[in-house]
């Protein structure tokens, strides 16, 4: 019985350590989206502190910003997962493809992550100086 298992395990482990992997790269190309936008956005940001926006008006800019773009993966990512379910369904046990909890989990866990890779770029928008941005117009 072990010996079965093993061919099992390792396939489970593969797709485990790949699935980190590609949580790692979307969470770091969030964080670079992000960023970049946030860096293009500067003389927009300044303008809008300038005339009175909150601090944490501006980080919640950012925030939403980033909840769109994860938002739109994770609809590619559950169409594209529905769309390969029976491919996938032969390196499964103990768990259907097209379970619902484990779509919901792995959502939560993109949505959880998008935000901790949002909140660098959003806390530095916040913390933004409007007049040194203004300046360089």
């Amino acid at each position: 019985m072990f010996v079965v298992d093993v061919p099992r395990r390792f396939n489970t482990e593969l797709i485990t350590a790949v699935a980190m992997g590609a949580l790692l790269l979307a969470t770091i190309g969030i964080y670079a989206v992000v960023g970049f936008s946030v860096s293009l956005r500067t003389k927009e940001i300044a303008i809008r502190m300038a005339l009175g926006a909150q601090r944490s008006h501006i980080g919640l800019l950012v925030l939403i910003s980033g909840v769109k773009l994860a938002l739109i993966g994770c609809l590619l990512g559950l169409l594209g997962s529905l769309a390969t379910s029976r491919l996938v369904n032969s390196f499964l046990f103990d768990v259907s493809a097209t379970d619902p909890l484990v779509y919901l989990a792995g959502s939560l866990i993109v949505m959880l992550m998008m935000l901790l890779a949002s909140a660098l770029p959003a806390a530095r928008a916040a913390s933004a100086e409007p007049i040194d941005a203004l300046r360089s117009i």
